[in-house]
């Protein structure tokens, strides 16, 4: 098993309320979780969803703040499908939402445990 770390871009944070939630959660270190979706157009899609505490930390959710872009050289999706490759931890690496802006911009730092031994996964 290889263990890498990426810093990946998250595409679609200002879609609907999602640039709210950025603004909201999004902070430098929190916690993410890569999720894949299934069907529809976003069959090989993986979206970031985003730790989010609300009632004075008394309840804990989860809400959807946009999708990753890999290398498309090197999708993620399948590999996560079949289990080569693993998510071992995502968190926020940058934030940029000013009230004024409409286009937040976040990225992700991700650590992804890979089974080929190969070539490791690379995604910029």
């Amino acid at each position: 098993m290889e263990r890498s770390t990426h810093t990946v871009t998250v595409v679609g944070a200002s879609s609907g309320d999602r640039g709210k939630l950025v603004r909201a959660f999004a902070r430098k270190g929190t916690e993410v979780q890569l999720r894949r979706l299934r069907g529809g157009a976003h069959s090989r899609g993986i979206g970031v969803w985003v730790r989010c505490t609300r009632f004075w930390g008394l309840w804990k959710t989860w809400a959807h703040i946009g999708f990753v872009v890999p290398d498309r050289a090197e999708p993620w999706a399948p590999e996560m499908d079949s289990g080569s490759i693993r998510v071992v931890k995502a968190w926020v690496h940058s934030n940029y939402a000013p009230l004024e802006q409409e286009l937040p911009k976040v990225s992700v730092r991700v650590v992804v445990e890979s089974q080929n031994t190969q070539a490791p996964v690379s995604v910029q």
